[in-house]
Order: structure tokens, then sequence, then C-alpha cells
């Protein structure tokens, strides 16, 4: 994840503003004890790298089991979008209150490797409705100068975007507007999300759940 300011030419098409579509959007994605079960698994990890959950990634491979309710969560979404030629996914948690959102609007890319490598497809899972916190995808990609266009996607449960892996996004703040500060007032609800980004090559030092130590209790023992 290469987080990068946010470059687009005239204001951003916020609220009321019709945007031509970058990503592709599906309603009901999975079963809903998939959705409940793997939400439970999060619920258990409390606080633990919480501002760092952004940054929390892991891998999974096609040809290797799932290793808890969140991982069966990324396979079932990799059958909603899986590309050809992809090995697997890599992917992450993220958690955050839209009045103080900690990323900006970045491309998703192999951040360890020598080469600047993006996923085949990007997407984002969403586990709740909350206020702002809107998926934004623009169709700035590397080297091609500012962003003109910007589809905003509001947070629903069991609601799944997916977009090319080369393209800017980020997250809206409570406003829906791109964050630059931390708001005032209440903080609101969690947002809580399951990003999967499907690879045709492993990115670099993206280890295994099962070879990490992280978020143990995603897979209590029995």
């Amino acid at each position: 994840m290469d987080q990068s300011r946010l470059d687009i030419a005239g204001d951003l098409p916020q609220r009321g503003i019709r945007t031509q579509a970058l990503a592709r959007v599906i309603d009901r994605a999975l079963p809903e004890t998939t959705v409940s079960a793997a939400r439970r698994a999060i619920a258990r990890l409390k606080d633990s790298r919480f501002r760092k959950s952004y940054f929390t990634t892991f891998w999974l491979a096609d040809d290797r089991e799932p290793q808890h309710d969140v991982e069966r969560a990324v396979r079932a979404l990799s059958k909603r979008a899986r590309p050809r030629n992809c090995t697997g996914a890599e992917w992450w948690i993220g958690r955050s209150y839209t009045n103080d959102v900690p990323i900006e609007f970045h491309f998703d890319q192999d951040v360890r490797g020598r080469e600047k490598r993006h996923p085949q497809l990007s997407s984002v899972f969403f586990f709740n409705r909350v206020r702002g916190g809107q998926l934004a995808v623009t169709d700035a990609k590397p080297g091609t100068g500012p962003a003109t266009r910007l589809q905003a996607i509001k947070p629903r449960r069991n609601r799944y975007a997916i977009f090319a892996g080369d393209l800017l996004h980020g997250v809206l703040d409570a406003r829906g507007r791109t964050p630059d500060r931390k708001l005032s007032g209440p903080r609101g609800r969690l947002r809580v999300t399951l990003v999967v980004n499907f690879w045709a090559e492993r990115p670099s030092k993206v280890p295994a759940f099962r070879e990490s130590k992280l978020y143990r209790a995603l897979a209590p023992a029995r």
C-alpha cells in the first residue's frame, strides 16, 4: 500500500453528483452465516494492532486451506472476483472511525518488492453501515496525471466492491469528503472492512497466517 496525496483535476465529486462506475459492486455478496462468523472472529481482536490494522497483511494461496473464519470469507469472496492467472489473495482487516481516517489516498502495490507491482484486482468487503466512510475509487493510475473521475461506494453490510488493482483510491471521512484532519465531535460507529487483493505472484514478505504470530485470536485453540 503506497500512500499518496489525492491529486485530482478540479473539486472531488462528492454528495449528489453521479459518477461513472470504476468499481463493480455486489450486494449480498456472501451468505449471512459467513459474514457473521467472520465478524465475530474480528471482534475477538479487540484493540489488537488497531492503529496498524491497514498495514497488517496476510497471504492466502489458492492451494492452501483457510485457517479461520476470516480466511474462509476471503476464499468465498475469491469465488466472486478471482481473475485468471491469480495464485492467491493478500488480505487485511480495515478498522477505523471515520472522524479519524488513518490512511491517505493510495495505490495498492508490492511495497517491499524491488519493483512497483500492483495486484490484478483490489477489493473491499463491508461489514457494516457507518456515517461517511465511503470507499472512493478514482481513475488515476501511476504516472498518468491527476484523476478526473471518482466513484464513492457507501458502506453497507455484506456489500463487496471490486476494482482494478492500479487505481488510486481511499476512504472518505464522516462528512463524505477527502480526509485532511481529525474531525471534532463523537467518533461514531467503527467502520469494519475486509480488504482482499488478488495477485498473479505473491507480494514480497507478506506472510501466510500460519507463518505469523499476529492476530492469533482469529483462530483460537479449540
